[in-house]
Protein backbone atom coordinates (compact mmCIF):
# COMPACT_ATOMS: atom_id res chain seq x y z
CA UNK A 1 0.00 0.00 0.00
CA UNK A 2 2.71 2.36 1.00
CA UNK A 3 4.59 2.19 -2.84
CA UNK A 4 1.05 3.53 -3.93
CA UNK A 5 1.01 6.93 -1.72
CA UNK A 6 3.02 9.89 -3.28
CA UNK A 7 6.86 10.60 -2.76
CA UNK A 8 7.08 6.67 -1.65
CA UNK A 9 10.38 6.99 -2.14
CA UNK A 10 11.40 9.52 0.00
CA UNK A 11 9.89 8.43 3.32
CA UNK A 12 10.96 10.67 6.78
CA UNK A 13 9.04 8.37 9.42
CA UNK A 14 6.71 6.23 10.43
CA UNK A 15 5.15 6.66 14.16
CA UNK A 16 2.37 5.67 16.51
CA UNK A 17 4.33 8.71 18.96
CA UNK A 18 2.87 11.77 19.60
CA UNK A 19 5.79 13.18 20.73
CA UNK A 20 8.12 12.16 18.00
CA UNK A 21 5.49 12.83 15.22
CA UNK A 22 5.36 16.45 16.55
CA UNK A 23 8.90 16.71 16.65
CA UNK A 24 9.82 15.21 13.33
CA UNK A 25 6.86 17.23 11.20
CA UNK A 26 8.33 20.38 13.28
CA UNK A 27 11.81 19.61 11.79
CA UNK A 28 10.26 20.07 8.10
CA UNK A 29 7.92 23.13 9.17
CA UNK A 30 8.02 24.86 12.58
CA UNK A 31 7.40 24.21 15.93
CA UNK A 32 3.55 23.50 16.16
CA UNK A 33 1.10 21.81 18.82
CA UNK A 34 -0.58 18.53 17.51
CA UNK A 35 -3.74 17.54 19.81
CA UNK A 36 -4.69 13.75 18.55
CA UNK A 37 -8.50 12.51 19.14
CA UNK A 38 -7.36 9.15 18.91
CA UNK A 39 -4.39 7.21 18.83
CA UNK A 40 -2.39 8.18 15.93
CA UNK A 41 -0.27 6.62 12.94
CA UNK A 42 1.42 9.19 11.52
CA UNK A 43 3.84 9.19 8.56
CA UNK A 44 5.41 11.67 6.29
CA UNK A 45 7.65 11.61 3.05
CA UNK A 46 9.89 14.45 1.93
CA UNK A 47 11.57 15.36 -0.49
CA UNK A 48 13.22 18.97 -1.40
CA UNK A 49 13.36 20.78 -4.70
CA UNK A 50 15.71 24.20 -4.49
CA UNK A 51 14.24 26.15 -1.71
CA UNK A 52 10.51 24.34 -1.78
CA UNK A 53 9.93 21.22 -0.38
CA UNK A 54 7.29 18.55 -0.35
CA UNK A 55 5.31 16.43 2.10
CA UNK A 56 3.23 13.67 1.88
CA UNK A 57 1.63 13.71 5.75
CA UNK A 58 -1.14 11.32 6.98
CA UNK A 59 -1.90 11.28 11.10
CA UNK A 60 -4.28 8.54 10.89
CA UNK A 61 -6.52 10.32 13.61
CA UNK A 62 -8.48 13.32 14.50
CA UNK A 63 -6.10 15.87 14.92
CA UNK A 64 -6.32 19.60 15.91
CA UNK A 65 -2.54 21.08 15.03
CA UNK A 66 -1.87 25.35 15.49
CA UNK A 67 1.43 26.52 14.32
CA UNK A 68 0.36 29.92 14.62
CA UNK A 69 2.69 32.17 11.72
CA UNK A 70 4.42 30.68 9.74
CA UNK A 71 6.62 33.70 8.99
CA UNK A 72 9.16 32.31 6.68
CA UNK A 73 7.61 29.79 4.29
CA UNK A 74 4.02 29.86 2.86
CA UNK A 75 1.83 26.24 2.53
CA UNK A 76 0.70 24.86 -0.68
CA UNK A 77 -1.76 22.34 0.69
CA UNK A 78 -3.20 19.22 -1.65
CA UNK A 79 -5.87 17.26 -0.01
CA UNK A 80 -5.14 13.51 -1.17
CA UNK A 81 -8.14 11.97 1.01
CA UNK A 82 -10.36 13.05 4.05
CA UNK A 83 -11.87 16.15 4.80
CA UNK A 84 -10.53 18.91 7.27
CA UNK A 85 -11.05 22.64 7.86
CA UNK A 86 -8.18 25.29 7.73
CA UNK A 87 -8.10 28.73 8.92
CA UNK A 88 -5.61 31.24 7.65
CA UNK A 89 -6.55 34.89 9.69
CA UNK A 90 -9.62 35.66 8.87
CA UNK A 91 -10.20 33.11 6.10
CA UNK A 92 -11.77 29.33 7.03
CA UNK A 93 -11.42 26.89 3.92
CA UNK A 94 -13.12 23.75 4.10
CA UNK A 95 -10.37 20.97 2.69
CA UNK A 96 -11.15 18.73 0.86
CA UNK A 97 -10.03 16.80 -2.65
CA UNK A 98 -11.31 19.52 -4.58
CA UNK A 99 -10.40 22.42 -2.30
CA UNK A 100 -7.06 22.82 -1.27
CA UNK A 101 -5.31 25.82 0.60
CA UNK A 102 -2.79 28.38 0.02
CA UNK A 103 -1.53 29.30 3.80
CA UNK A 104 -0.27 33.21 3.61
CA UNK A 105 3.13 33.08 5.87
CA UNK A 106 2.32 36.47 7.76
CA UNK A 107 -1.45 35.11 8.85
CA UNK A 108 -2.06 32.59 12.37
CA UNK A 109 -2.63 28.83 10.72
CA UNK A 110 -5.20 26.32 12.67
CA UNK A 111 -6.33 23.07 11.68
CA UNK A 112 -8.27 20.42 12.23
CA UNK A 113 -7.71 17.19 10.11
CA UNK A 114 -10.31 14.44 9.94
CA UNK A 115 -8.85 10.43 10.61
CA UNK A 116 -9.36 9.82 6.82
CA UNK A 117 -7.30 13.00 6.28
CA UNK A 118 -3.73 13.02 4.52
CA UNK A 119 -2.29 15.98 2.57
CA UNK A 120 0.75 16.43 -0.23
CA UNK A 121 1.98 19.52 0.94
CA UNK A 122 4.14 22.18 -0.59
CA UNK A 123 6.45 24.32 1.15
CA UNK A 124 8.18 27.47 -0.54
CA UNK A 125 10.87 29.45 1.17
CA UNK A 126 9.23 32.74 1.85
CA UNK A 127 12.16 34.75 0.65
CA UNK A 128 12.91 32.56 -2.25
CA UNK A 129 8.91 33.41 -3.80
CA UNK A 130 9.52 37.13 -2.73
CA UNK A 131 12.65 37.25 -4.70
CA UNK A 132 11.00 35.79 -7.74
CA UNK A 133 7.93 38.25 -7.50
CA UNK A 134 10.58 40.83 -7.62
CA UNK A 135 12.24 39.82 -10.65
CA UNK A 136 8.63 39.56 -12.55
CA UNK A 137 7.95 42.99 -11.25
CA UNK A 138 11.05 44.48 -11.96
CA UNK A 139 10.80 45.90 -8.46
CA UNK A 140 11.40 45.54 -4.80
CA UNK A 141 8.33 43.43 -2.83
CA UNK A 142 7.54 45.94 -0.40
CA UNK A 143 4.77 44.70 1.35
CA UNK A 144 4.40 40.71 2.71
CA UNK A 145 2.32 38.98 -0.30
CA UNK A 146 -1.00 37.71 1.07
CA UNK A 147 -2.93 35.30 -0.97
CA UNK A 148 -6.77 34.02 -0.89
CA UNK A 149 -6.65 30.55 1.28
CA UNK A 150 -9.26 28.72 -0.79
CA UNK A 151 -7.50 27.27 -3.61
CA UNK A 152 -10.21 25.42 -5.95
CA UNK A 153 -8.20 22.15 -7.36
CA UNK A 154 -10.91 20.59 -9.64
CA UNK A 155 -11.05 23.16 -12.58
CA UNK A 156 -8.90 26.75 -13.84
CA UNK A 157 -5.82 27.34 -12.71
CA UNK A 158 -5.29 25.67 -9.81
CA UNK A 159 -6.27 22.84 -11.50
CA UNK A 160 -3.17 23.52 -13.56
CA UNK A 161 -1.09 23.95 -10.62
CA UNK A 162 -2.07 20.75 -8.83
CA UNK A 163 -1.27 18.97 -12.21
CA UNK A 164 1.98 20.69 -11.76
CA UNK A 165 2.74 19.85 -8.14
CA UNK A 166 1.59 16.28 -9.26
CA UNK A 167 3.94 16.07 -11.63
CA UNK A 168 6.77 16.89 -9.73
CA UNK A 169 5.74 14.45 -6.81
CA UNK A 170 6.06 11.59 -9.56
CA UNK A 171 9.56 13.03 -11.28
CA UNK A 172 10.82 13.14 -7.55
CA UNK A 173 9.52 9.28 -7.12
CA UNK A 174 10.92 8.46 -11.18
CA UNK A 175 13.88 5.55 -10.64
CA UNK A 176 15.36 6.89 -14.08
CA UNK A 177 16.85 9.64 -15.81
CA UNK A 178 14.52 12.27 -13.78
CA UNK A 179 14.71 15.76 -14.63
CA UNK A 180 15.31 16.65 -10.85
CA UNK A 181 18.66 14.88 -10.90
CA UNK A 182 20.47 17.90 -13.06
CA UNK A 183 20.99 21.23 -10.71
CA UNK A 184 19.58 23.01 -14.17
CA UNK A 185 16.43 20.28 -13.69
CA UNK A 186 15.96 21.27 -10.39
CA UNK A 187 16.05 25.27 -11.09
CA UNK A 188 13.45 25.16 -14.07
CA UNK A 189 11.64 23.31 -11.94
CA UNK A 190 11.33 25.74 -9.16
CA UNK A 191 10.74 28.54 -11.10
CA UNK A 192 7.68 26.54 -13.04
CA UNK A 193 6.16 25.83 -9.19
CA UNK A 194 7.01 29.40 -7.80
CA UNK A 195 5.67 30.71 -11.30
CA UNK A 196 2.58 28.65 -11.26
CA UNK A 197 1.66 29.82 -8.05
CA UNK A 198 1.74 33.56 -8.30
CA UNK A 199 -0.11 33.05 -11.08
CA UNK A 200 -2.70 30.79 -10.72
CA UNK A 201 -3.72 32.24 -7.24
CA UNK A 202 -5.22 35.40 -6.37
CA UNK A 203 -3.12 37.67 -4.31
CA UNK A 204 -2.01 40.62 -3.20
CA UNK A 205 0.13 41.61 -6.06
CA UNK A 206 -1.91 39.97 -8.71
CA UNK A 207 -2.97 43.10 -10.53
CA UNK A 208 0.27 44.36 -10.45
CA UNK A 209 1.66 41.77 -11.93
CA UNK A 210 -0.55 41.23 -14.12
CA UNK A 211 0.04 44.89 -15.22
CA UNK A 212 3.66 44.26 -15.77
CA UNK A 213 2.75 41.52 -18.09
CA UNK A 214 0.70 43.85 -20.52
CA UNK A 215 2.09 47.45 -21.12
CA UNK A 216 5.15 48.66 -20.22
CA UNK A 217 5.67 50.88 -17.10
CA UNK A 218 5.21 54.60 -18.20
CA UNK A 219 8.66 56.30 -18.17
CA UNK A 220 7.71 58.73 -15.11
CA UNK A 221 7.74 55.53 -13.11
CA UNK A 222 10.80 54.28 -14.70
CA UNK A 223 12.45 57.47 -14.26
CA UNK A 224 11.79 57.56 -10.58
CA UNK A 225 12.63 54.08 -10.11
CA UNK A 226 16.25 54.37 -11.14
CA UNK A 227 16.51 57.38 -9.21
CA UNK A 228 15.88 55.66 -6.28
CA UNK A 229 18.31 53.10 -7.38
CA UNK A 230 20.93 55.40 -7.85
CA UNK A 231 20.57 57.35 -5.10
CA UNK A 232 18.99 55.10 -2.07
CA UNK A 233 21.28 56.29 1.03
CA UNK A 234 19.80 60.09 -0.04
CA UNK A 235 17.22 61.90 2.35
CA UNK A 236 14.81 61.58 -0.91
CA UNK A 237 11.21 62.81 -0.73
CA UNK A 238 7.50 62.08 -3.10
CA UNK A 239 8.50 65.92 -4.43
CA UNK A 240 12.02 65.18 -4.73
CA UNK A 241 11.38 62.29 -6.87
CA UNK A 242 8.17 63.54 -8.89
CA UNK A 243 9.97 66.45 -9.94
CA UNK A 244 12.78 63.92 -11.65
CA UNK A 245 9.68 62.09 -12.91
CA UNK A 246 8.45 65.46 -14.08
CA UNK A 247 4.86 64.22 -13.15
CA UNK A 248 2.64 65.47 -10.06
CA UNK A 249 2.53 63.31 -6.85
CA UNK A 250 -0.79 61.89 -7.17
CA UNK A 251 0.21 60.34 -10.94
CA UNK A 252 3.66 59.26 -9.72
CA UNK A 253 0.97 57.19 -6.86
CA UNK A 254 -0.75 56.01 -9.07
CA UNK A 255 1.76 55.23 -11.56
CA UNK A 256 3.50 53.06 -8.75
CA UNK A 257 0.49 51.08 -7.44
CA UNK A 258 -0.24 50.08 -11.02
CA UNK A 259 2.92 49.04 -12.33
CA UNK A 260 4.59 48.03 -9.15
CA UNK A 261 1.98 47.44 -6.62
CA UNK A 262 3.11 49.89 -3.84
CA UNK A 263 4.03 53.40 -3.50
CA UNK A 264 7.18 55.40 -3.70
CA UNK A 265 8.30 55.63 -0.18
CA UNK A 266 7.62 51.94 0.26
CA UNK A 267 10.08 50.97 -3.18
CA UNK A 268 12.52 53.44 -1.43
CA UNK A 269 12.68 51.58 1.89
CA UNK A 270 12.58 48.31 0.14
CA UNK A 271 15.20 49.10 -1.77
CA UNK A 272 17.33 50.51 1.54
CA UNK A 273 16.33 47.13 3.28
CA UNK A 274 18.07 45.60 -0.14
CA UNK A 275 21.19 47.27 0.87
CA UNK A 276 21.28 47.12 4.22
CA UNK A 277 20.76 42.96 3.56
CA UNK A 278 23.28 42.67 1.37
CA UNK A 279 26.25 44.80 3.27
CA UNK A 280 24.99 42.67 6.51
CA UNK A 281 25.52 39.66 4.47
CA UNK A 282 29.18 40.96 3.18
CA UNK A 283 30.31 42.68 6.42
CA UNK A 284 32.74 41.41 8.74
CA UNK A 285 31.02 39.98 12.38
CA UNK A 286 32.09 42.81 14.56
CA UNK A 287 30.76 45.47 12.09
CA UNK A 288 28.11 47.35 13.62
CA UNK A 289 24.04 47.00 12.98
CA UNK A 290 23.66 50.64 13.93
CA UNK A 291 26.30 51.79 11.58
CA UNK A 292 24.93 50.22 9.23
CA UNK A 293 21.02 50.91 10.03
CA UNK A 294 21.40 54.62 9.97
CA UNK A 295 23.74 54.54 6.33
CA UNK A 296 20.48 53.50 4.76
CA UNK A 297 18.72 55.59 6.18
CA UNK A 298 17.17 53.66 8.83
CA UNK A 299 17.04 55.66 12.09
CA UNK A 300 14.76 54.16 14.23
CA UNK A 301 16.37 50.50 14.86
CA UNK A 302 13.47 48.89 16.72
CA UNK A 303 11.62 49.55 13.72
CA UNK A 304 14.31 48.75 10.73
CA UNK A 305 14.97 45.47 12.72
CA UNK A 306 11.18 44.59 12.71
CA UNK A 307 11.26 45.09 9.58
CA UNK A 308 14.27 43.51 8.34
CA UNK A 309 12.68 40.31 10.18
CA UNK A 310 9.46 40.54 8.26
CA UNK A 311 11.02 40.82 4.90
CA UNK A 312 13.93 38.39 5.44
CA UNK A 313 12.98 36.29 8.32
CA UNK A 314 15.64 37.18 10.67
CA UNK A 315 17.02 39.90 12.69
CA UNK A 316 20.13 42.17 10.73
CA UNK A 317 22.47 40.93 13.98
CA UNK A 318 21.56 37.44 13.03
CA UNK A 319 22.56 38.15 9.63
CA UNK A 320 25.57 39.93 10.51
CA UNK A 321 26.97 36.09 12.52
CA UNK A 322 26.04 34.52 9.75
Amino acid sequence: MATALPLARHVAFETADLDEARERVGRVFCPHRLRPGAALHTRQHVARVGALALSYIAYGAEVDIDPGRLESFFLIHLVQSGACEMRNGAETVAGSPAMGAVTTATRPLRMRWDAACAHLVLKIERLALERHLADLLGAPVARPIEFRAALPVGEGPGAGFRRVVEFVSSELDAEDGSLLRSPLGVARIEQMLLTGLLTAQPHSYAAALAAQASPAAPRHVVKAQDYIREHPDRPITVGELAAVAGVGARTLYEGFRRFRGTTPMAFLKATRLERAHAELKAAPCDAGVTEIALRWGFVHLGRFAQDYRRRYGELPSETLRR
